[in-house]
């Protein structure tokens, strides 16, 4: 179990790592807009990856970990126990994940007055098929949160 936490949560220091390392290999001499520093700030092939180790993550039936590590935003929104009851739910019955290809990778400026908090967010969609022979969209959402370190954020399997 400490072996898993300590890769979900490496994953997740990689991930914010990448985003200041690129911030400041990027570091702008004027200010640009707020939602052009935010879009640059981190390579879409390094959310990408982090999304998968996520979903592997997932498929190790550790949902809990996840959300221990996750936003406080996210944590805000649904308890633990909800969570990962909703994720078993969804995601056991499917089987294991034969292969996973990631279809789009958006980010986005949320301001304040929407459905969720602001901030910076990124959803990683990927194509997935598992042992059930069934195919499956999968959304890992992740949050740059106010101290630069992007987070889990929430889990949705369509």
């Amino acid at each position: 179990m400490k072996r898993i936490t300590t890769t979900v949560a490496m994953a997740l220091c990689i991930l914010s790592g990448a985003a200041i390392a690129q911030g400041q290999a990027q570091a702008p001499r004027s200010a640009p807009a707020p939602q052009q520093a935010a879009a640059r700030d981190i390579d879409p092939n390094t959310l990408a990856n982090s999304a998968l180790q996520i979903l592997q993550a997932i498929d190790r039936d550790q949902a809990g970990v996840l959300w221990d590590n996750a936003s406080a935003v996210t944590k805000r929104t649904a308890r633990r126990d909800e969570f990962v009851g909703h994720v078993g739910k969804t995601r056991k019955p499917l089987g294991a994940a034969n292969s996973r290809n990631w279809i789009a990778v958006r980010r986005e400026v949320v301001t304040d007055g929407g459905q969720l908090p602001a901030g910076l967010y990124a959803s990683i969609e990927f194509s997935s098929q598992f042992q059930s022979k069934r195919l499956a969209k999968e959304l890992v959402s992740l949050r740059r949160d106010e101290d630069g370190m992007w987070r889990f954020s929430g889990y949705v399997i369509q």
